[in-house]
């Protein structure tokens, strides 16, 4: 039986530290990297190695996957003399699970190809619960050998794996999805909002949503945090969705396609952050909508 491979995992924020800590309990030798070396403490106290930079990181690992808060981190991490590109072995694939542009993906896939070696871009679907569980859904780009050789490490971060395509295409779902996300939970704040200013209790609309064709996972999951207005702590911040939105609506500038319910989601995202709810759950535009319907002031969340 062969032996599991090295991984390496850079970006250990609150998505990247639970799919890191998922892998090395499987099994797997692990090395980390973080910009802030303590996130990687209590990894490190469990068995894991730590680099010093990305370079390194790459170089002890036979798969590195990334899971960095923007574009320009992702960029970062990857360029540079001490990026992993510079450190890659020739063997190696690098996984991006940021959610990034795909413009983006691509360059980093001829970047990577360039230097010869593999690079998938596999965002990942799913709430800092589900990275915790390892119950995330992973969005693949990239070449089909490549992927089937990351098959046991991503069934340690979660419960699917799906090949979309060329590198790029997992990128293109995860805006896809969120895109959607954020429409759903858009409407739902404004249907809420609507019927507790006509008198109705939250708890009971979400209990009959729940119950009708309008049911979906998201309002079934959200309806707690809006009924209760617990917004902390945020399983996805306004910020981060406001920065997929953006990258969604410039994919579709590029490509000519009107999206105008993502573009009023994305105003009313902007519009949350800017009046403090930027480190707040998402669906935090439902209290937004509260707030401008004279059903709410600001300093009434809990959490």
């Amino acid at each position: 039986m062969r032996a599991l491979p090295p991984i390496g995992f850079a970006g250990l924020g609150r998505m990247g530290h639970a799919m890191a800590a998922n892998i090395l309990a499987a099994g797997f030798p692990l090395t980390v990297w973080n910009r802030s070396a303590d996130r990687a403490a209590d990894l490190v106290t469990a068995g894991a190695a730590a680099a010093a930079t990305p370079r390194d990181l790459a170089a002890a690992s036979e798969i590195v996957l990334t899971s960095l808060a923007d574009p320009a981190a992702v960029e970062a991490v990857y360029s540079g003399p001490d990026g992993l590109l510079a450190g890659a072995r020739p063997d190696a694939i690098l996984v991006d699970c940021s959610t990034v542009a795909p413009d983006l993906s691509r360059r980093l896939g001829e970047a990577a190809s360039a230097a010869g070696v593999a690079f998938l871009d596999a965002p990942v679907a799913g709430s800092v619960k589900a990275a915790t569980d390892g119950t995330l859904a992973v969005l693949v780009g990239g070449d089909r050998a490549a992927f089937e050789r990351c098959a046991g490490v991503f069934e340690t971060i979660g419960r699917v794996a799906y090949h979309l395509g060329p590198v790029g295409s997992g990128a293109t779902m995860k805006l896809v999805s969120n895109a959607l996300l954020a429409t759903i939970v858009q409407g739902m704040g404004e249907a809420i909002a609507l019927g507790e200013k006509a008198g109705l209790d939250p708890a009971a609309m979400f209990a009959v949503l729940g119950a009708s064709s309008a049911a979906a996972p998201v309002v079934n999951a959200k309806a707690e945090a809006v009924s209760r207005r617990i917004y902390r702590p945020a399983a996805f911040t306004i910020e981060l969705m406001k920065k997929d939105l953006w990258l969604a609506l410039s994919l579709a500038n590029e490509l000519s396609v009107p999206m105008p319910a993502t573009s009023a989601a994305h105003g009313m995202v902007a519009a949350a952050g800017a009046t403090g709810k930027q480190a707040l759950d998402f669906s935090a535009v439902a209290l937004l909508m509260e707030e401008i319907s004279g059903l709410a002031e600001a300093h009434e969340i809990d959490g």
